[in-house]
Order: C-alpha cells, then sequence, then structure tokens
C-alpha cells in the first residue's frame, strides 16, 4: 500500500465492478418507474441509510473518492434493477453489503498495489486511531496500520470499518452482516488481537460505538 500524494483525485480507473454499466455514473440508480412510488420511496430510504457502510467500505479498500462513489453508484444500481426481490430476503441490509463486497473485491482484484489519496488516507487512518491510540507515533506506523487492516479477512476487516470508521454498534453491524451478535464480538476481538500481533503491541482496546 502507498499513498498517493497528487493534487488532483485520480480519474476513473475502470473495474470489472462497473462493467457493462456504460460510461462512469451513467447507470440507473432508481427503481423502475412502472415498479411504483412506494417502491420508489423504500428503495430510496435504503439506500440514504445504508449507502454511509458502503462507501466507507469502498473507500477503506480502494483508497480514491471517485473510484469508492463510482462503486456505491453500481451497488445502487444492481439494488434498484432486482429490488422487489431483495425486499423478500430476510436480511436487505446483509444482501447489500455482500453485494458491496463484491463489486469492492472485484475493483480491488488487480495484482497492483492499492494506492490511497492523501486526503482519503488521513481520514480514514484519523478514525481508525482509535484502536491504536497512543501507538502510532509516525506516518510510518500509521501506514502499517492502515495495512494490515487492508490484509485482515475479510470478516475481520468488515467489523474493523462498520466499528472504527462509523462507529457502529455490534447490534447495528449483526444486522449489516447477517452475522450473530456474539460472532461480530469474537470477530471484532480476534481482529485487535492480529493487529496487535502484527504492530508488536500488547493489546488494542476496543474504542468503537459501544456494546
Amino acid at each position: 500500500m502507498t499513498i498517493d500524494r497528487g493534487a488532483a483525485v485520480r480519474a476513473h480507473r475502470g473495474g470489472t465492478a462497473v462493467e457493462g454499466t456504460g460510461a462512469p455514473g451513467s447507470e440507473r440508480t432508481t427503481v423502475p418507474a412502472e415498479a411504483g412510488p412506494r417502491l420508489a420511496l423504500t428503495y430510496a430510504a435504503f439506500c440514504e441509510t445504508h449507502e454511509p457502510a458502503w462507501h466507507a467500505l469502498a473507500l477503506t479498500r480502494i483508497g480514491s473518492q471517485a473510484d469508492a462513489l463510482l462503486v456505491v453508484r453500481a451497488v445502487k444500481a444492481d439494488l434498484a434493477r432486482c429490488w422487489p426481490q431483495v425486499l423478500r430476503f430476510e436480511e436487505p441490509a446483509a444482501y447489500a453489503w455482500r453485494l458491496a463486497n463484491r463489486h469492492v473485491g472485484d475493483w480491488v482484484a488487480a495484482d497492483e498495489p492499492v494506492e490511497v489519496e492523501a486526503v482519503t488516507f488521513a481520514a480514514v487512518i484519523g478514525a481508525f486511531k482509535q484502536v491504536a491510540a497512543g501507538l502510532l507515533h509516525s506516518e510510518a506506523d500509521e501506514v502499517r496500520l492502515y495495512a494490515e487492516i487492508l490484509e485482515l479477512p475479510d470478516r475481520q476487516r468488515d467489523v474493523v470499518i462498520l466499528r472504527y470508521l462509523l462507529g457502529l454498534h455490534a447490534k447495528v453491524i449483526a444486522a449489516y452482516l447477517g452475522r450473530p451478535v456474539a460472532t461480530v464480538h469474537s470477530n471484532l476481538r480476534h481482529a485487535r488481537e492480529r493487529l496487535a500481533r502484527r504492530l508488536g503491541v500488547g493489546e488494542l482496546p476496543d474504542c468503537g460505538g459501544g456494546s
């Protein structure tokens, strides 16, 4: 992982996450008119509630504001195309999170290292400093923490992003991920233990969004 210190935000890089959707930003992110106003309202409310989490996931893993927004638009477009079916799932939020993870995974599947924009790095690491308060003494330490978070197993990384970047409670995270609350706590504990080992410290506190 490297920090991209270019002044300009990088342009659309491409990727399978948005292939087939036309020019960047052109995909439909509303439900078809024939679906009716009620479905349109539920879709809009759902996206308004959950889009910050999709964006946090994409931003942390991709490192570019512009690319993260494109991935979020692709997620919304997919949801719009099958919104009536999504509502039939027991946990629509968990389905949407899996969809977001799949799009992000497609985007970062290339072997090239992640280049994190400086402004994005500052915003993300500022939130993650909660998990390593007093342990980050230089930019090199911050880069190590960010890189180790990206290297976490998927289940642990998801919990860390939702907990520390968004400050969500364990019950809310459980709903996002479709997991029991106890599993969320276990994932978070294992993530902190793994990060502590990689950073060479005794332990990392849980200073996130509460129980």
